[in-house]
């Protein structure tokens, strides 16, 4: 079956990387969430591991083909859905989320991870690298912004290994990596304002060229806050690491409370 363009799907057919991955998933006893099923030749081995597997599958080629594949298997369900409007939480309890994510979706599929952190267990995603680099990325790295302090912010992050575009079919333009997002309980560190918090980290990277203290001018007034946090306001976006972000974020949430 050809591959839709309009849905960016790409398949892992080179199975020594199929079988790695498969070796990285710690899914025993878990329930289990595939994005974008396809065929079901790697959840066709996730079953093997898990207690119970949710196929979301938005093609509907796929769904026939995969209901037949698994019509023996009780611990198997189909299901035909758009997964940035699935319901998670409606499962009940935490799952384990897999996917070869398609490219164009990766962003949103982040801020959908977020909203249902608490019904996600652990996510293992098979990323282009170039996106994967952005949410691992370090102050005064290139790939540093606004994803990077997003991302972090609520999951710690670890890369397996990269994949090669070869190793996919079509193939794609760039090389992917496979990696897992862990949601925590509690932000390590945790903004009193997490609504003020992204808006400011926001519109900091949105004005990269500009000093900190000039860059969030509308969220600061005063250059001695950047002092009393001992922070450089001659620095840029970039070069502020999220819990300095932070720091910032509860400083004016205080100051904000003081005038009240």
């Amino acid at each position: 079956m050809r591959q839709s363009h309009s849905l960016g799907q790409v398949f892992l057919t080179d199975k020594n990387y199929a079988r790695k991955i498969i070796n990285f998933l710690d899914v025993n006893n878990e329930v289990v969430l595939e994005i974008g099923s396809g065929p079901g030749d790697i959840s066709a081995q996730i079953v093997e591991k898990c207690k119970f597997l949710y196929c979301v599958e938005f093609d509907p080629r796929f769904i026939t083909i995969l209901e037949t594949k698994f019509q023996n298997n009780d611990n198997v369900k189909i299901i035909h859905y758009d997964i940035l409007k699935f319901p998670i939480s409606k499962l009940g309890g935490k799952v384990v989320v897999f996917g070869n994510v398609p490219y164009q979706i990766s962003n949103s599929l982040i801020g959908y991870f977020v909203e249902n952190r608490s019904a996600i267990k652990k996510a293992y995603l098979t990323f282009q690298k170039e996106f994967v680099n952005k949410l691992i990325a370090k102050p005064g790295s290139k790939d540093y912004g606004f994803l990077s302090c997003y991302a972090q912010y609520y999951a710690g992050i670890k890369i397996f290994f990269d994949i090669p575009k070869g190793a996919f079919t079509p193939i794609p333009k760039v090389d992917s990596s496979f990696m897992a997002l862990e949601f925590y309980d509690e932000p390590l560190e945790k903004a009193q304002d997490e609504n003020l918090l992204f808006k400011m980290i926001r519109e900091a990277f949105g004005q990269r060229r500009k000093k900190i203290v000039n860059s969030l001018s509308k969220f600061i007034m005063a250059e001695d806050l950047f002092f009393s946090l001992d922070i450089d306001s001659n620095m840029r976006a970039e070069n502020i690491s999220l819990k300095q972000y932070v720091d910032i974020a509860n400083k004016i949430s205080k100051e904000r409370l003081k005038r009240k």
